[in-house]
């Protein structure tokens, strides 16, 4: 997901999950042992691949039955990619989603909706994410980090239909996370979390409220706190002087629209203090950031 030079994230149809073009951690390996019912789940397989200077190549079926799904990405490329679905209305194509990506906007348009996928999956790597798909076009993004084309301009994109299918319960989880959105609140965004270790964790994560979340997560670096942090990534311009985070051990989600959940794998590298993001906006791209209306938080991973 993309970053400006300015030094804080920039929040465009995904956000970022790199901060000052530092990659995070991939999540884990997909997991055999999910219960029943992630196995009734139908299968969408999508590979990016290398091409050839600087290009990509992605593979995934033209059309898949819709309802309980679950999406594994596979990582064939030598660098890091992720796998970010849109859903897209009628009228509305994967031209305008790349024009979105290309401007850097932080408005997320009525017509795209964030229906969760795979955050930053490391080279060799293959991840998962179970969750219910409703019927219509798709996009598969992946908006890369950092100043310049993201890898989806240059072949890590995939278009997809999905036809209608039968809704179903989500597989078990370990662990959850929730982004809270409620205008009547304050601060007006907020996590919840519960269950994080070191290691592979089947993760729930849920968006509730009108707005987007997603959440990534650095390890804090000794001797410094959670508003360190703050500062850190709410000062205006680059910070001067090291970062209080470990950017390299860090891992993120994909970005979820509001009032859904999906259940994915995310991987913790290290025990310790971690600083729990999220990098959006509100959808109409006015306001603060949600990390500095609430939704940043010290999380202690065992």
């Amino acid at each position: 997901m993309r970053t400006m030079g300015r030094g804080r994230s920039s929040v465009g149809l995904c956000v970022a999950v790199a901060v000052l073009s530092v990659g995070v951690a991939a999540c884990g390996d997909d997991n055999d042992d999910a219960d029943d019912a992630a196995k009734e789940a139908t299968p969408l397989q999508i590979t990016t691949s290398d091409a050839g200077s600087k290009r990509y190549r992605t593979e995934a079926p033209k059309s898949v039955e819709g309802g309980l799904v679950k999406l594994t990405f596979t990582n064939a490329a030598k660098d890091e990619h992720e796998a970010q679905l849109i859903r897209i209305d009628e009228g509305h194509t994967a031209r305008e989603v790349l024009k979105l990506l290309a401007a850097q906007s932080d408005v997320i348009p009525n017509w795209a909706h964030l229906a969760g996928g795979l955050g930053s999956t490391g080279p060799g790597r293959t991840a998962s994410a179970t969750l219910n798909l409703p019927a219509g076009k798709y996009v598969m993004i992946d908006s890369g980090s950092g100043d310049g084309p993201a890898p989806s301009s240059r072949g890590a994109l995939a278009e997809f239909e999905v036809t209608a299918g039968k809704d179903g319960a989500l597989p078990a989880s370990s662990a959850a996370i929730t982004g809270v959105t409620d205008e009547q609140a304050k601060p007006e965004h907020s996590f919840e979390v519960s269950g994080l270790k070191v290691g592979n964790n089947r993760l729930r994560l849920v968006s509730k409220g009108e707005e987007p979340h997603h959440a990534v997560l650095f390890p804090i670096l000794p001797g410094k706190t959670l508003t360190d942090v703050e500062k850190f990534f709410t000062t205006e311009g680059r910070p001067s002087g090291p970062p209080p985070v470990d950017f390299e051990g860090g891992a993120g989600t994909a970005v979820l629209d509001g009032d859904s959940e999906q259940v994915t794998d995310l991987q913790l590298r290290t025990a310790g203090k971690y600083a729990m993001v999220c990098f959006l906006t509100d959808r109409d791209g006015k306001g603060k950031e949600h990390l500095a209306n609430g939704m940043i938080e010290e999380v202690d991973v065992k």
